[in-house]
């Protein structure tokens, strides 16, 4: 049987607190702490207690020696746009989760869909829209030029169904867009909140790697410029894409400020 408790929560560093406090005694924030409702199950794992990986072979957890374990062959996949793929370091890398931050409004869910058009060319696509219906969608990808383009579109927002749909679809690319409007169904909290954005990113960052699916999340910033949600979402993430420009004009830049497979030295200019 589920318990619930609850705990506060700062929504500026994701420092946790079982009581509330006016401060934030990890980062000085004042009035940032949030109610967060946990329920607690006898299951820990997501998606009903199915557990991620219990289609791999117990082997797969046994220690290994470093000169024992095979190459993996498998090579990158491409976005279709070069310039993307170089900041990359060659495109994206099989199982790899990538996050996309920037301002609202800056143009990175256009950015996507000319990647979901030109990807589609090689790979499967899944585009999740949280926060668009599948008819707004479909009203910007005919501005786009993509209606003919092969990608799926899921309109969903539970990261649990969300995490499901990964099993299912194995390898090609999904894009999440964005982390801030999905959620975890046993998180008390609204869509966007720390404890949200740390759960439902663990939970298709999870998925992403028991199946070899390249997964591309949306990521808004605040006010001042640093990715909304909890600091340790850049942690759990393999890159981090940063589009920037301005909003009153055409050119964007885009550049890597972490890169687990490649360089952060690279940056790509963009016209939108």
């Amino acid at each position: 049987m589920a318990k619930n408790r609850s705990r506060w929560v700062c929504q500026e560093c994701g420092y946790s607190s079982n009581a509330f406090l006016g401060k934030c005694t990890e980062c000085s924030s004042w009035g940032s702490l949030v109610e967060e409702k946990i329920i607690e199950t006898k299951t820990k794992s997501g998606l009903g207690g199915q557990n991620l990986r219990a289609h791999e072979p117990e082997a797969d957890f046994a220690p290994v020696m470093l000169k024992d374990i095979a190459s993996s062959e498998t090579g990158r996949i491409t976005t279709g746009i070069k310039d993307l793929d170089e900041v990359l370091g060659g495109g994206l890398v099989p199982g790899s989760v990538t996050l996309l931050a920037g301002d609202p409004g800056i143009g990175k869910s256009t950015l996507l869909l000319q990647v979901a058009k030109s990807a589609s060319q090689y790979q499967k696509i899944l585009y999740v829209a949280g926060e668009e219906s599948a008819n707004q969608v479909r009203l910007r990808a005919s501005r786009l030029g993509m209606l003919d383009s092969d990608v799926y579109i899921d309109a969903r927002h539970n990261v649990v169904e969300i995490g499901k749909r990964l099993l299912e679809w194995r390898e090609g690319v999904a894009i999440i867009d964005s982390i801030q409007s999905v959620y975890h169904p046993e998180m008390g909290s609204a869509p966007g909140s720390v404890g949200q954005v740390r759960e439902s990113a663990q939970e298709i960052i999870s998925a992403a790697k028991a199946v070899n699916t390249a997964v591309i999340l949306v990521g808004h910033v605040t006010k001042d410029g640093s990715i909304a949600g909890p600091r340790v979402l850049e942690h759990m993430v393999d890159v981090v894409l940063q589009f920037e420009g301005d909003r009153a004009r055409q050119l964007r830049i885009l550049r890597a400020v972490k890169n687990r497979f490649g360089s952060t030295q690279e940056a790509a200019i963009f016209t939108m």
